[in-house]
């Protein structure tokens, strides 16, 4: 590889190993909070939008800090609670409420299922 091209793919490979490392992905995964907490706040409540929330939860689990996916989880309902605050009246509040809740106890079981989890792999990889 002649030493031009070399030096243009080399910015490319910072970005990715950036992104790829700890920092990129909580750094990505809270951009994709305030996202979809964004697109929360403006849509009529009734509109699944926080199913959204996954997706950094999962980004957490890659991370290798033991902390990263309570975080995330303690962040999300945060700002679930707020987006239900802020969202524009759409379907029944009780309906909304319930799906909410219902949205809770999922994420909050998948939480502690992906916390467990990563803090065995965790544990496996220091000994």
């Amino acid at each position: 590889m002649t030493p031009a091209r070399h030096r243009n793919q080399i910015p490319m490979n910072n970005l990715l190993n950036a992104l790829a490392s700890d920092l990129g992905i909580l750094l990505t995964a809270a951009l994709i909070i305030l996202t979809v907490y964004a697109i929360d706040t403006v849509t009529p409540l009734g509109e699944p939008v926080w199913l959204l929330y996954f997706i950094p939860l999962i980004l957490a689990y890659w991370s290798s800090r033991y902390y990263a996916i309570p975080t995330v989880f303690i962040v999300t309902v945060l700002f679930l609670v707020a987006g239900f605050l802020l969202s524009p009246q759409g379907i029944p509040v009780q309906m909304a409420i319930l799906n909410r809740f219902t949205f809770f106890l999922l994420f909050f079981i998948t939480s502690l299922v992906l916390w467990t989890v990563r803090g065995r792999q965790i544990r496996e990889e220091n000994l």
